[in-house]
């Protein structure tokens, strides 16, 4: 990020309410848990963790802070040693703890969490700027519900110029995808219903959300012991914010995002962890173990696109599985079916795996499912060690006629070529049809899915009898 223009920009400088009108109108109980704000931080610049230190005492309601806990995790900077005390010392509220020895996101953030003597805890990254009106909103859920876990709405500081913006309320939510990536999806319909329902101002009404990215967000902290804290197994980052995602769900709490509370972030362009060592390594470790422990028969479906994860050693689990039996945590099936019905079980599959025309030409994303709009392509199929590198030419086609990546819809409306975009579950240019006996899928006015090996994508084109481009066959069947 750009230091230079930080250490030149106030600390407590101005920020602007961003918030929807609507946030205005609304109204909080008096009585209020006081929160422990939990900074952790590794070679973060100074100006930067002082920055969001000073905004939270600044545009926060000082009976609800009890403390804002910085816990340095071993920095090596000079400037976080000495001059960082003096910052802070006319401050009673913000406590500075160091660990000992470097322990990586995860483990900071678990024995910070031990450190802190607030009713709850609120996390924050360590480089945020907090908006006007922002606490309130997430402390009032988790007063009228302890299991409730409340998450705010980022915006964008830009990590040049620190320029903050953002829109005024949220359109998304957190999602899941079958490798255990947390992705932002569009507010399913059922959740505009609830909202509406439910809520006098509901463009600004809590959402409900599946996950969380995992650095902001605020619990009971009496609560977070209970569910286990984090998995001190997990090594430096990756995986833990879905670890407590599934677990707040499945074990009997749940999650909202609060459109009302507004925090800016500074989204840097690069990775700012040092993982100290290998880094894929480290997080692919720490998604298969969160895998191990709470996927139940579904692992299955986790190691059939990726195979290579199933040999993984992932170290001791016993605990983690005591955890889940002593709180009587539902199942990874109950997690999807009722909290986030957009990801298919296998059960709601015709097929999976790699979809080959009798060309041997495959079903390929090139990661274009990662994204709105990308193009679904036609390349060589996999060797047999292929999808240990990647899951480009993993798809999914559903009982109910969808054609699917790991994270979107495969959509006809867009031109000849299909493309990936949010499943809307209305049918139309993303309802398709397989026929066993043909092979062919199927789409109204006798158009089928083809793969033209020329152009190198799949595209639509009329169906035409015996035609090896338009004749699919899945890795996996379920029929």
């Amino acid at each position: 990020m750009n230091k230079y223009l930080s250490d030149r920009t106030p600390l407590n400088r101005d920020t602007e309410d961003k918030r929807h009108p609507t946030c205005r109108e609304r109204e909080y109980q008096r009585e209020l848990p006081a929160a422990s704000v939990v900074l952790v931080f590794y070679n973060e610049a100074l100006s930067v963790v002082l920055r969001t230190a000073f905004t939270v005492l600044k545009e926060s309601d000082p009976r609800l802070i009890h403390e804002i806990l910085l816990y340095d995790d071993c920095s090596t900077s000079d400037e976080l040693k000495a001059p960082l005390e003096r910052h802070i010392a006319d401050y009673p509220k913000i406590r500075l703890v160091r660990a000992r020895e470097r322990g990586g996101l995860v483990k900071a953030r678990l024995y910070s969490s031990r450190e802190a003597r607030g009713e709850v805890l609120l996390f924050l990254d360590a480089h945020c700027e907090p908006t006007p009106g922002w606490l309130e909103p997430l402390l009032e859920p988790i007063a009228k519900d302890r299991t409730a876990v409340t998450v705010p709405s980022l915006d964008d500081i830009n990590w040049e110029t620190l320029v903050y913006s953002g829109a005024e309320t949220i359109y998304v939510i957190g999602g899941v995808n079958w490798l255990m990536n947390m992705l932002w999806a569009a507010i399913p319909d059922r959740e505009q219903t609830r909202r509406q329902r439910e809520d006098p101002y509901p463009i600004t009404a809590n959402l409900r959300t599946a996950s969380m990215a995992g650095g902001l967000f605020a619990m009971d902290r009496k609560y977070f012991k209970e569910l286990g804290e984090y998995d001190e197994g997990l090594g430096v980052w990756g995986g833990e914010n879905m670890e407590l995602s599934f677990k707040i769900w499945m074990c009997g709490g749940s999650m909202v995002m609060v459109p009302c509370s507004k925090v800016g972030h500074i989204f840097r362009p690069s990775h700012p962890y040092d993982f100290m060592g290998n880094t894929g390594d480290v997080v692919t470790r720490n998604y298969i173990r969160v895998a191990r422990v709470w996927f139940d028969k579904e692992l299955d479906f986790f190691f059939k696109i990726r195979p290579h994860f199933e040999h993984v050693h992932v170290g001791d689990i016993s605990d983690r599985l005591a955890i889940r039996e002593k709180l009587k945590c539902k199942s990874y099936a109950w997690f999807i079916k009722n909290i986030y019905p957009e990801l298919p079980l296998q059960s709601d599959l015709i097929g999976a795996g790699e979809f080959k025309t009798e060309e041997n030409g495959c079903m390929d994303t090139r990661g274009g499912d990662l994204q709105q709009s990308g193009a679904l392509f036609l390349g060589p199929c996999n060797t047999n060690q292929g999808r240990n590198s990647n899951s480009n030419r993993f798809m999914m086609f559903t009982k109910d006629n969808k054609l699917m990546g790991l994270n979107f819809c495969c959509d006809s409306g867009y031109g000849e070529g299909l493309q990936f975009h949010t499943c809307h579950n209305q049918g139309g240019a993303q309802a398709f049809q397989y026929d066993a006996q043909t092979k062919q899928i199927r789409q109204n006015q006798g158009r089928c899915v083809t793969g033209d090996a020329a152009k190198q994508l799949v595209v639509m084109a009329e169906c035409r009898e015996g035609d090896k481009t338009q004749r699919w066959d899945f890795e996996y069947k379920y029929f």
